[in-house]
């Protein structure tokens, strides 16, 4: 499905200079054909600003925090109805020449929002990733926006107690590292840290996590791939430890918690070190 957008440049815009990480994705999908994943995971973990209307509450007044009244500007481009998104709001401040109303969110959220009844222009004629997204292909983002949720393997709540792993060994880390090199088209960041559940707890357990934030490719694949990792685990460390994976929402308080005191395992192309 990503093959339907077409990552050529807009050779019409002013601005060519790379500038942000979602140009970057975009130059290596215009290249590379098969990269094309690169940039829609780029544009998933970007925040994206849209254009919206003006709010009003219940009473016709205008106001800045009824988010129930906002509601997206749409504009024709093509002969079609569009939703316009930027990823910087100097961007957006570019393109729109006049102040104007709009909201920044995380783009796997605005594509968790909107089902692909229109099509997506992202930074319209004003940087390198200018692009337009199908209609259909926003909805094949929609269903792997959604699928994102859906892989929340460990509970959430205010019991989870999140720590630095237990010391891993060399040969344990490098295991673990190869079969990620193997995975990297599907798997974005991976995190190995330690979690109890309910630590207050007399009989709380704690165990040594993988937590995998998956790409926009790797999401139709979720199970296999956890299966996998689950095996190379337990041969890392010998079934001696016991030793999970978790897909995790890479916006998750969890994910977000393992970050600051896991091990974040490099997901590299090994054959380029040789």
């Amino acid at each position: 499905m990503s093959e339907d957008t077409n990552f050529e440049r807009d050779d019409s815009m002013s601005h060519p200079t790379i500038e942000t990480a979602l140009d970057l994705a975009f130059e290596r999908a215009r290249s590379d054909e098969d990269e094309s994943g690169i940039f829609y995971d780029a544009l998933f973990a970007a925040t994206v600003f849209m254009p919206i209307r003006n709010a009003y509450n219940e009473n016709g007044e205008e106001s800045d925090t009824d988010a129930q009244a906002i509601e997206p500007l749409v504009w024709e481009v093509e002969g079609n109805e569009t939703l316009l998104l930027f990823d910087t709001e100097e961007r957006l401040a570019r393109w729109a020449n006049e102040p104007m109303n709009y909201i920044g969110l995380p783009g796997s959220t605005f594509f968790k929002m909107f089902q692909g009844e229109l099509q997506v222009a992202v930074n319209l004629a004003v940087a390198p990733s200018s692009v337009m997204i199908p209609a259909e292909v926003v909805a094949w983002l929609h269903d792997r926006a959604d699928a994102i949720v859906e892989t929340e393997e460990v509970p959430a709540g205010s019991g989870l107690d999140v720590t630095a792993p237990p010391e891993l060994s060399p040969e344990a880390i490098g295991r673990l590292t190869a079969k990620l090199a193997g995975l990297r088209r599907e798997i974005h960041e991976a995190i190995v840290f330690s979690l109890a559940i309910d630590a207050e707890e007399e009989d709380a357990i704690r165990r040594v996590v993988l937590g995998v934030a998956l790409t926009v490719g790797g999401i139709e694949d979720a199970d296999a791939i956890a299966t996998s990792l689950a095996e190379t685990a337990m041969v890392a460390f010998d079934g001696k430890r016991a030793f999970e994976v978790a897909l995790l929402d890479p916006e998750s308080p969890l994910m977000t918690a393992a970050r600051n005191v896991g091990i974040r395992l490099p997901i590299v192309d090994l054959s380029s070190l040789h």
